[in-house]
């Protein structure tokens, strides 16, 4: 192969390291499609220092390098950023469903379950209730739900209960009463059970 056809190809090379990185620079911000702009950088990288090692299409070259190291930065980048912000709408949608009950007992709001009280009215019926207190320690209005268990002895459920806390604004403070209604059979039980959150919701 003669000097000139070799200068040629080699300077094909460079304009193509040049092309091929502008191209990864564009599609290195489309996410899934930039895994392919992770490759094509490549490609224009070596494209580009073939034609600085021939000496042909130096600023060719130069913008091959320079575009190719640029596309596969991006899509590095973007990938992270991607990985980072479903990973984030996990926690979320995990706090939103439960599945991070101790996450949300820890930094999303303190409860506080008062002591069971029962009682019989003039009429000798029962009177019962336990006030749960609910406090958002986040700095933003949040919404809550809270499934409470009152089990006994051997950890066999006996009754349970719900409390919604609906838009608590930041460090706000709310009082509910649950187990205002409980069956005849299960009083004694209630009197003796221990009570624990089984399930916690944020949102």
């Amino acid at each position: 192969m003669s000097e000139s056809v070799e200068k040629k190809n080699s300077s094909g090379l460079a304009t193509a390291g040049m092309v091929l990185g502008i191209i990864g620079v564009v599609l290195s911000f489309i996410p899934i499609i930039n895994n392919i702009a992770f490759f094509i950088g490549i490609l224009a990288l070596i494209f580009g220092i073939i034609g600085i090692v021939k000496k042909v299409g130096k600023g060719k070259a130069i913008a091959g390098i320079v575009l190719g190291i640029l596309s596969i930065v991006i899509t590095l980048a973007m990938q992270s950023a991607v990985s980072d912000a479903i990973d984030e709408t996990s926690k979320e949608l995990d706090k939103i469903t439960g599945n991070s009950t101790e996450e949300v007992l820890k930094t999303e709001a303190n409860v506080t379950l008062g002591d069971l009280q029962i009682s019989k009215d003039e009429y000798g019926l029962t009177d019962s209730k336990m006030v749960v207190t609910v406090k958002n320690i986040t700095d933003k209005k949040k919404s809550y739900s809270f499934h409470i268990e009152a089990v006994d002895a051997n950890g066999n459920r006996i009754d349970e209960d719900y409390v919604y806390a609906n838009d608590l604004s930041a460090g706000q403070t709310q009082n509910f009463e649950i187990f205002t209604y409980i069956e005849d059979s299960k009083i004694d039980g209630m009197k003796a059970a221990a009570f624990k959150i089984i399930e916690a919701s944020a949102y």
